[in-house]
This record gives C-alpha cells, sequence and structure tokens, in this order.
C-alpha cells in the first residue's frame, strides 16, 4: 500500500531474501511475475529505478569515494536530491571523501540508507537495515524513513529478525513459513490471531485444560499459570472459565516476537 511501511518475517531459509530479490527485480521469479503499478520489474530498467534497496550487504564499488557513490547514484535515480544528501548525512555523519573499503559495515549500512532515502524512489525495500548500527543511530534512521513515509507517500517493505522494530513501525506485515504465505495482515490484527492470559487455580491446573486444543504455551510458577491461546473469542474462553473455574483471570499483552514464536511451535511447556 502507498504511504505505508510492511515487515516480512520469517525463519532462516524461509526465502526472505530470495524474494526481496524478486520484489527488486535482481532475480526473475520461476513463477509469476513481480509487477510495479501494472508494469513487471525484472529486465525493466525504468521500473528499477522506482525501487530502492539496502540490502543486508551492501558491496559498493570499494575504490570509490562516497562522493563520487553519491553522483553515481544521481546519475541512475532521475529524483535524487543532492539537498537531502546535505541535511540527513548531519544526522548520519558520514566523511564523503572517505572509500567504501574504509567504512565499517555499520557505515556501509548508513551509506546504504541515506543513497537510497535521496534516490526519492516509490518504494524502498530494505534487508536487515539495522545490522551493525548502535541504537542511537537506528532511531535516527527510522524517524526518516518515518517522516519520508508521511510527506511524501513512500512505500516500504522491510524484512528484519528485530521484531520488536517491526511492531513499532509497520503497518501490515507478512510471515513466511516453508517457503510459503503463512500470514498477511495488519499487525494489530496479526497480534489478535494469538492471546496470552494469567490463570490461578485453586487446587492446581485441571490436566485437561492443558490438553485443549487452543492452548499454544504454558508456563507456571506454584499455582499461577501462563497460558497462551490460538484464534481465541471471548465466547470460548468464557467456556473454557466455566468449565475450568480458575479463581483469578488476567489477560495481558502479546506482542509480535510473541506471536511468530508461538504460531512457529515454540514449545508447549516452559519450565
Amino acid at each position: 500500500m502507498k504511504g505505508q511501511i510492511h515487515g516480512l518475517i520469517g525463519e532462516n531459509g524461509c526465502g526472505k531474501t530470495t524474494l526481496i530479490k524478486c520484489i527488486t527485480g535482481i532475480y526473475e521469479p520461476e513463477q509469476g511475475m513481480v509487477t510495479l503499478e501494472g508494469e513487471k520489474v525484472y529486465e525493466n530498467p525504468d521500473v528499477k529505478r522506482r525501487i530502492g534497496y539496502v540490502a543486508d550487504q551492501n558491496n559498493y564499488f570499494p575504490r570509490y569515494r562516497l562522493g563520487a557513490m553519491v553522483d553515481f547514484y544521481q546519475k541512475i535515480y532521475p529524483k535524487f536530491d543532492t539537498e537531502k544528501i546535505k541535511e540527513f548525512n548531519k544526522i548520519l555523519e558520514l566523511d564523503m571523501n572517505r572509500r567504501v573499503n574504509e567504512l565499517s559495515k555499520g557505515q556501509k549500512m548508513r551509506l546504504a540508507f541515506l543513497l537510497n532515502i535521496a534516490a526519492n524512489t516509490d518504494v524502498l525495500v530494505m534487508d536487515e537495515p539495522t545490522a551493525g548500527l548502535d541504537a542511537m543511530v537506528k532511531r535516527q534512521m527510522f524517524e526518516i524513513l518515518v517522516n519520508e513515509v508521511e510527506t511524501r507517500e513512500l512505500t516500504v517493505l522491510i524484512s528484519s529478525h528485530h521484531l520488536s522494530e517491526l511492531e513499532k513501525l509497520c503497518d501490515s506485515v507478512t510471515i513466511l513459513k516453508d517457503g510459503a504465505v503463512f500470514v498477511d495482515d495488519q499487525v494489530d490484527t496479526v497480534k489478535k490471531d494469538v492471546r496470552k492470559f494469567q490463570l490461578v487455580f485453586e487446587n492446581g491446573v485441571p490436566e485437561d485444560f492443558l490438553q485443549e486444543d487452543a492452548v499454544l504455551h504454558y508456563s507456571n510458577v506454584g499455582n499461577i499459570y501462563t497460558v497462551v491461546f490460538a484464534t481465541l473469542d471471548d465466547l470460548q474462553m468464557q467456556l473454557l472459565k466455566e468449565r475450568y473455574q480458575p479463581v483469578y483471570t488476567e489477560e495481558l499483552p502479546v506482542n509480535l516476537e510473541e506471536v511468530f514464536i508461538y504460531q512457529h511451535g515454540g514449545g508447549m511447556h516452559e519450565a
């Protein structure tokens, strides 16, 4: 969606980077076709100029000075804005006289972000964009990114293992599992697929309760049980309470990381 940030989540090897390289036109899909507003991306330079790409490893010309990389991008992207380089580099603090091969991994990531933001593309794809960055730089980058989304309706796709970051940034999310789409929805809707409750039973937890199909995970400290349920609505919860009679029930908040872990079989019981 235009002017939104979409997250891409999945275990290592599930196909995230392959999908990203298909979206950016580096790979041609074996089946189907990636299009942008009806136009094929693969082997279409005019469409590719509308897509920015911050890779997990950004291998620029090693002997180029950063200023030369800016000139290179300016020749490729018709909407490139050198004023944004000046403005945002006050924050990212890159020395334009240094060569690419003199940069750390984090500095290369800052360079990639800076160049792609200044390119003013319609779509920006980012694969693990915070690798090698400290907390302050991450925050500054995300502030710049959100501002670009809001002011010019930039569309962003981010793949990251840092799900707490994605939860704060993203409007929607896709979860991949075994090379296929497992979940694709708004972040708030995805989080509702898993519910967590703290329960206390007067004479210990009934064994049948923990065998209920809806129970994904549970842990306990004495008689206090923390139970994670899948696809449990209010009526179903009320029926469970009437059947098993807990003396105390409280619903706890669930974050995106917990949803991902529990939906991918993160263990039934935690000692």
